[in-house]
Order: C-alpha cells, then structure tokens, then sequence
C-alpha cells in the first residue's frame, strides 16, 4: 500500500478521520479514543487545521 499523504509505501496504514486518506505511521499525528469507544485518527495536515484539531480535541 502507498500513503496518500507522503507517497511511501507502508506496509500498515490507519485511516484519518477527518480527511479519510490512508496514511503511514509517519504521517499520523495522534491518535485517541473518544467517549463512544470509537478510535480517532488524525493526520499531520489536518492537525494544521484549527478547526479539525478543535474537533479531535473535544471527541
């Protein structure tokens, strides 16, 4: 598989919640579970996003 956001190839990748491109371990900035039980990924580029990081922030 090929991270969408770096272009190297991974062999696992997670799936960012908030843009829904798959990503290498590199590329993912953090990664929590939120009150439903639900686990919340977000990448490098929407971490640069306020918005998006106040709604990672808040689940």
């Amino acid at each position: 598989m090929i991270c969408e956001r770096c272009g190297k190839e991974t062999a696992k990748f997670e799936k960012c919640n908030y843009c829904g491109r798959k990503i290498c371990f590199n590329c993912v900035k953090s990664t929590k579970w939120s009150k439903e039980g639900k686990r919340l990924v977000i990448c490098k580029d929407c971490w640069n996003d306020y918005k998006k990081r106040k709604e990672f922030l808040r689940a």
